[in-house]
């Protein structure tokens, strides 16, 4: 079953997610976004992953990496769509996101390899309270990316 949501000028339609798959997707297209892509491009992804409440942890060459769940909840989201799209929410994609993933956590130390991983990327991280998930390959080991991406 497919869950869509239509922004109110009912220009924008988006489905959200209901497969891993479709969030690594997503993730690898916001890893695009911060790291291959154009100034504008990587200034809005970087606003993506500091304002993020709930966020997927993820590997990148065995580092940790996040991507907010408003993003990655979306099949097929991309910095456009995103953009344009003002009904996006937690509220809706979180739910998905727990079907597909369990629960999500909180606790001092990946909130503070969060804070270290917007140090890195060049973000001063709101004070918010968040959550995490962690998203396994089919091996059921944490999702590691490569550098190809």
């Amino acid at each position: 079953m497919t869950l869509t949501i239509r922004s109110r000028n009912f220009n924008t339609m988006m489905e959200l997610v209901t497969k891993k798959q479709q969030i690594i997707d997503n993730i690898i297209r916001l890893e695009k976004y911060l790291y291959h892509s154009t100034k504008s491009d990587i200034k809005q992804a970087k606003d993506l992953v500091k304002s993020g409440r709930t966020i997927i942890i993820y590997k990148v060459n065995g580092e940790d990496h996040f991507a907010p769940s408003r993003f990655v909840g979306y099949i097929d989201n991309d910095l456009k769509k995103h953009l344009e799209f003002e009904e996006k929410d937690g509220k809706d994609t979180n739910p998905v996101i727990t079907k597909v993933l369990g629960n999500p956590f909180s606790n001092d130390k990946i909130e503070n390899k969060f804070i270290d991983y917007c140090a890195k990327i060049g973000v001063e991280v709101p004070d918010n309270n968040r959550s995490y998930w962690r998203i396994r390959d089919n091996r059921g080991k944490y999702l590691d990316l490569n550098e190809s991406i």
